[in-house]
């Protein structure tokens, strides 16, 4: 966790380089988005045969060799920088999400096999709390330097963080998945997850329930520049971003000992209902603290709901298909980050900041509606400890 917070602060680093450097030679805003999607359409296009390999090979080796193709994106900017070369950002635009399409869904997938299945949860929280602590700490880190270094400078350290993290990579022990044959191993298939998805009624309101924090967080950013502007108050920006983290950070510290062995299932679909009050707080709040507490409780939900979900995934899944699963949610959530920033560009447009976060909180307590009737209906329980049955006589 530690080389997940080095190398994720040195990756928001890099992105603020990178935004510097597109300013310096692209007009556009336009033309700066189409470059920087192109490394998501290509981590898209080799998602599913990323699932595939995780689920064969090595987790650590995959970590590790993820890692060195994560260094390959700041080694490509030194050349963009020297030539002002569009073409290398591109390159190392791909490089870093191809890195991602691996990395993140090995990290997330071996998570069970390093710890007890009874700290599944301690560990997806302490997870989350190094890439919201890296974020946090990334994006501020960046944005002084920017102003102090040249981009050469902050290309570098990014570099030195992602070979920090290959090192401590090296000690980590992550079990190898025993196959009985290697015809076995050749056969796994991405397609499969579908199926899973189907049959597993957990897993299913577990990816139901991240929909529309998924979405909330897709438009996060353009939300905190609206409610800046609407409230007339430039430094509401920094203040969101910092009670928001905080208060994801105090949650994951508290969602062990708070949820203990209740139902995930349940107290997942409880959060929903808790982004939907944040979102009505947000919709009415008509000066600075009203609108920072409604912000604090998107916090302290997203900081319950992630984890949860994270642990449903691992404990219902075996262990054979996580790579898989966790590759194809990755690859949901790049896709819907995508349509909640056009989703909510043209709600803010055309409804309002109000109007759009009162739609946006109906729509959110429908969901949680839907997800607490199938839960109930499917008798779902998820627990971190699974209770013994009684025994029959």
């Amino acid at each position: 966790m530690t080389g997940e917070v080095v190398a994720g602060t040195g990756m928001w680093i890099g992105i603020i380089a990178n935004l510097a450097f597109l300013t310096h030679l692209v007009p556009s805003d336009f033309l700066k988005a189409l470059i920087l999607m192109v490394g998501l359409f290509v981590s898209l296009l080799i998602s599913p045969k990323a699932g595939e390999l995780i689920d064969r090979f090595d987790k650590k080796k995959i970590l590790f060799y993820a890692t060195l193709i994560r260094c390959l994106a700041p080694t490509s900017m030194f050349f963009a920088i020297a030539y002002d070369s569009i073409s290398w950002m591109v390159v190392s635009t791909i490089f870093i999400q191809m890195a991602a399409t691996f990395y993140i869904p090995s990290a997330q997938a071996s998570i069970p096999s390093i710890v007890p299945q009874t700290e599944l949860l301690r560990a997806n929280s302490i997870y989350m709390n190094a890439v919201t602590l890296s974020r946090i700490g990334g994006t501020a880190l960046g944005g002084l330097l920017v102003t102090m270094m040249d981009l050469m400078t902050l290309y570098m350290i990014t570099l030195v963080s992602y070979v920090i993290l290959a090192f401590l990579i090296s000690p980590i022990q992550i079990p190898k998945i025993e196959r009985k044959s290697k015809a076995q191993s050749e056969q796994v298939r991405f397609r499969e997850v579908f199926g899973m998805v189907r049959s597993e009624p957990a897993i299913f309101i577990g990816l139901f329930n991240s929909m529309m924090l998924s979405f909330f967080v897709g438009g996060f950013n353009l939300l905190v520049i609206n409610f800046s502007e609407h409230l007339h108050a430039p430094q509401l920006t920094g203040w969101i971003y910092t009670v928001e983290g905080t208060c994801v950070l105090l949650a994951g510290l508290m969602a062990k000992r708070w949820v203990g062995n209740k139902n995930l299932v349940a107290v997942s679909t409880l959060f929903v209902f808790v982004l939907g009050l944040a979102q009505f707080g947000m919709s009415v709040s008509m000066n600075v603290v009203s609108l920072l507490i409604s912000f604090a409780v998107f916090g302290i939900s997203f900081g319950f709901m992630v984890p949860m979900n994270s642990t449903i995934f691992q404990k219902q899944l075996p262990e054979n298909a996580r790579g898989r699963f966790f590759s194809f949610k990755n690859m949901l959530d790049r896709v819907w980050f995508q349509v909640s920033l056009l989703l909510t560009g043209a709600g803010l447009d055309f409804m309002g900041i109000g109007m759009y976060m009162f739609t946006l909180c109906v729509v959110t307590i429908i969901v949680g509606i839907v997800s607490l009737s199938y839960g109930r209906r499917h008798a779902l329980d998820v627990r971190q400890v699974s209770e013994p049955k009684a025994k029959t006589a």
